[in-house]
This record gives C-alpha cells, structure tokens and sequence, in this order.
C-alpha cells in the first residue's frame, strides 16, 4: 500500500511517496548515505540494507511498490522486494539499472511496480514484475501518479486519482509543495483510500520527497516518519549530483 507521485519542472522534478504499512511493522531508518559500488546513494532503510525508495549522485531515482492485484508467492524461498532498489542504485544510467533489474532473483519476488527517473537522459520508465512477466513502459516527461493497496487495488486507483484530479483543478500542480498537500489528503474521507492512508490495522507510516536541481547540481530527500498529516519535522538529506550527469539534460 503506497502512493507515489512524480511532478517535471524545469530545473528536474519532484517526486513523492507515501509508504503504507501494517502498524506492527518495524519503523525504517530515516535516509542515509550508502556508497553501492563507485556511486553513493542516499535512502531510508530496513533491516537487511532494504528501501523501497532511493536515489544516488548520478541522477538515478527509483520508487518500488506492491502488486497486490497479481498472484503472490507461497512463502517459499522469498526473497525480499526492499533488495530491488539497492541493486539498482549502483547503475549510473537506465540501461545499466535494466541490466541489473534482470540479474536479480525475479522468480523468488513477489509482484511489484517500480518507477524509475533518470535525471541525465530526461527519461521515466515503469517497470511491472507479476512473477511470470517483467515489463517495461516509458512514460512521458510528465505528471503521473501511481497507487497500491492490499485491501482493493482498484478501488484506492480510483479514488485517489480522482484525488489528484481534484487537487490539479484547485491549483496548478508546479511545486513539491503542491505533492507535499497532495500526500497529506484524506479526500474524500480519512480512512483506507484516501492518499494519506489510515485503517485500525495499518497506515501511512512515513512520507519521502525527492527533488532535482538542474541548476544546482543537487538533489535533496526530505524525509518524514510517521503520516505527512501529522506534525513533526521533515528532515532534508543533500545528495551532490555528478556534473556529466546534470548537463547531459537536454
């Protein structure tokens, strides 16, 4: 259960995620710097070295979540989906990210949906693994929006796309402050399909927020534990970008 939204500018983009969880779960790690072979990355973490969102100095960024609606694994020799983006976080472009998505133990892995940014070559791709299948999809340089649930799937996709209709109509989406409201929403009621989930048994348990610097040469996580509708701080991680990787853009 996770909502993830991404948003171009004209100096990179933003991108947003909330992290849905049941509340017995164990808290994550707030983001930290990992160096992955010759490229060091910044993410927040699990037991294991696992995320499920996380970015690195070559403009790599990368957000997995849940595929409930596709068939899941019995348990047997699973091997955790939070080991994607830490593979991945090495790749120093789309290409090399491929290459190591197809090394991995896909048939141990449950289901999963995973967004990839490439900030050097202004690419977005969508990748869908139903345990039989790994899809890619390259999307347009554009506003999207992508949602999970384990309670209906198909319901939360409504429900919060029409969220983010709404939200686009009130006010022109152009700033990570707009994604920011956008991932605090209970429209159109608090509870399990609103952006900003809560249920008895689970909820959103922590709010993340990437955004690129073109002119800057940076990027900056900033990073909130617990539902972005509650108070508290929203620390921010600044992540220096290689030079060959900003001015490639075009």
């Amino acid at each position: 259960m996770c909502s993830v939204s991404f948003l171009p500018n004209s100096d990179g983009f933003d991108l947003a995620m909330n992290r849905d969880e049941q509340i017995s779960r164990i808290a994550a790690l707030p983001p930290a710097y990992f160096r992955h072979e010759k490229v060091i990355a910044l993410y927040p973490s699990e037991p294991g070295n696992c995320t499920w969102i996380g970015v690195n100095e070559a403009g790599m960024t990368f957000g997995l979540i849940n595929w409930h609606s596709q068939p899941q694994c019995d348990g047997r020799e699973k091997v955790s989906r939070g080991k994607v983006i830490p593979a991945l976080l090495a790749a120093e472009n789309s290409g090399e990210a491929e290459k190591r998505l197809m090394d991995l133990p896909l048939n141990r892995m449950n289901p999963f949906r995973l967004i990839l940014v490439a900030l050097p070559e202004q690419c977005l791709q969508e990748w869908r693994w139903n345990r039989s299948n790994l899809e890619k999809t390259i999307l347009p340089w554009t506003r999207h929006h992508w949602f999970s649930s384990g309670l209906d799937e198909i319901e939360a996709n409504r429900v919060r796309r029409q969220t983010c209709e709404r939200a686009a109509m009130q006010s022109m989406p152009g700033s990570a402050a707009w994604l920011r409201d956008l991932h605090r929403s209970h429209y159109p009621k608090k509870g399990p399909f609103s952006i900003c989930m809560h249920r008895p048994d689970a909820h959103t348990v922590s709010y993340a927020e990437i955004s690129t610097s073109r002119s800057r040469s940076a990027v900056a996580m900033t990073y909130h534990d617990g539902p972005p509708c509650t108070q508290g701080p929203f620390v921010t991680n600044l992540l220096n970008l290689r030079i060959n990787a900003v001015f490639q853009m075009v």
